[in-house]
């Protein structure tokens, strides 16, 4: 059964630059991905408890229990789930610079449902695209004042997507698939979107004000264009246009809010973080072009990693430094 969006859903996204699709992957798509998951944390929290670094493993707790308590106690956890590297350009913690890459991961960036709402925004070459985010949000009142700082785990300030992009990318035409594990409520920080910003362009970002090293669009640009509140259940998404402005809130319920951010470009177009692998999901054209393989997913990325560390990769993996002038502008005020 295919999944492609409607032409009045089509019709939507490009009028507003987003568009929420309440049901879309159902318990066979998610429950690989819960138990992939916990077993993720158990082997992170058996290290972690090994080295003195947390005080207790927690194992008799749930999986949102156990990662809300442990993050608290090594707030570079969240490392550990994400299924991209960090934007660290010369990363000096090699433990911290990580990432999952396990078949279920591999196996959701692959999903034929997510491929063919993407078809009917992208077209039919559709590649993976590196820059990609796993946001596991436990309650705000169990965080430290490091993580709500940290858009990972706490709030995530008004932004576009291109903000994460080098330059090279300026033209790429890409798509966020925002995809909820968790339902996500206004109580617990579903995403909120400025409806039609995407039709402003690339617009100033601030660096590093409002958030520490988040960068985020000022109050003056957003001005008083509707916000809406866009939740959905779980195995729901949410479609964005590169340029959309948009934000998280703060998770104020009793448990945690989880979601991957998967991004997907048209194929042969830069994809804004060269350092990092893509690869081809999609191709009508070429279908053995495909990558469907999750072992040599996860060596193309331990690959990355290895050349970053080891300096043989010398180019920027981020660089925010286009935004520098504003660092003292009166719009960043």
């Amino acid at each position: 059964m295919a999944h492609h969006l409607t032409a009045e859903q089509i019709e939507q996204f490009n009028e507003d630059g987003f568009l929420a699709v309440p049901s879309l992957l159902d318990e066979t798509d998610l429950i690989p991905l819960d138990e992939e998951y916990a077993a993720v944390m158990d082997d992170v929290a058996a290290r972690l408890f090994s080295e003195g670094l947390i005080s207790d493993p927690r194992r008799e707790l749930s999986f949102g229990e156990r990662y809300s308590r442990l993050i608290v106690e090594y707030p570079e956890l969240h490392r550990f789930f994400n299924v991209s590297l960090p934007l660290i350009n010369t990363p000096d913690k090699p433990r911290d610079f990580c990432m999952h890459t396990g078949p279920a991961a591999f196996s959701l960036l692959r999903n034929e449902k997510i491929l063919d709402v993407v078809e009917s925004i992208l077209g039919p070459e559709i590649s993976s695209n590196p820059v990609q985010q796993v946001r596991l949000k436990p309650p705000i009142q169990m965080l430290s004042p490091e993580n709500v700082e940290q858009s990972n785990v706490g709030i995530t300030t008004w932004h576009q997507d291109t903000v994460a992009l080098l330059p090279e990318a300026d033209d790429t035409s890409l798509l966020t698939v925002w995809v909820a594990l968790t339902e996500a409520t206004v109580e617990n920080g579903c995403l909120n979107s400025i409806k039609g910003s995407h039709k402003l362009g690339q617009v100033i970002h601030c660096p590093g004000v409002q958030v520490a090293s988040e960068m985020f669009v000022p109050d003056s640009i957003i001005g008083d264009q509707t916000e809406v509140a866009l939740p959905v259940k779980r195995g729901g998404i949410v479609l964005f246009n590169k340029h959309n402005i948009h934000c998280a809130r703060s998770n104020h319920s009793t448990d945690l809010r989880w979601s991957f951010d998967l991004r997907y470009n048209c194929t042969g177009q830069p994809t804004g973080r060269p350092a990092f692998p893509g690869f081809i999901a999609r191709s009508r054209a070429n279908p053995d072009s495909e990558l469907h393989d999750p072992v040599q997913w996860k060596r193309q990325w331990d690959e990355a990693r290895d050349n970053i560390l080891n300096g043989r990769y010398t180019g920027p993996i981020f660089d925010q430094a286009r935004w520098d002038e504003y660092n003292d502008a009166p719009i960043c005020a």
